[in-house]
């Protein structure tokens, strides 16, 4: 089970952990297109289509190694031919439920702790490379919602 963790509470930066052993780092920076990590010695990029929510995670020549159709409270994640889907099971973005071949659900990514500074993903199965970017597009969504959130909030008020 992968758990990522922000290091300081308002910083977007998280530490990613499997089994409490370390696996990487990464920043959620307010202006960037993604996310940039490695794992194993190898560099990756999560990178965001902005208007389309549509996300990719590019290895360190460029190459598309996964991408995710437009996120919502269903989405599908596609590599080497496979499509995972994805779907909201808790209001609030809280929880999503990955489902199996069978259409039974078959592992879940979750916000958790204060102020939903913790997030666990444990979708067995699934390359940990691709687990890692299933997790990082939804710290990337939830982060959208809530950046759209505080604009309307913001032009509701006129200010």
């Amino acid at each position: 089970m992968l758990h990522a963790k922000r290091i300081h509470l308002p910083s977007q930066e998280y530490e990613l952990t499997e089994g409490g052993r370390a696996l990487t780092a990464f920043s959620l920076s307010r202006g960037s297109i993604g996310a940039r990590f490695t794992l194993r010695g190898a560099g990756y990029l999560v990178r965001t289509h902005r208007f389309s929510g549509v996300y990719e995670l590019l290895d360190s020549d460029g190459t598309v190694v996964a991408t995710t159709d437009r996120v919502r409270r269903s989405w599908n994640m596609t590599c080497s031919g496979r499509v995972i889907p994805f779907r909201q099971t808790a209001a609030a973005s809280r929880e999503y439920t990955m489902t199996g071949d069978d259409g039974r659900p078959a592992g879940t990514i979750r916000h958790t702790g204060h102020v939903h500074s913790e997030t666990t993903a444990d979708l067995p199965g699934v390359e940990l490379v691709l687990q890692v970017f299933a997790l990082v597009v939804v710290l990337l969504r939830r982060r959208r919602k809530r950046a759209a959130a505080a604009v309307r909030s913001t032009s509701l008020a006129g200010g």
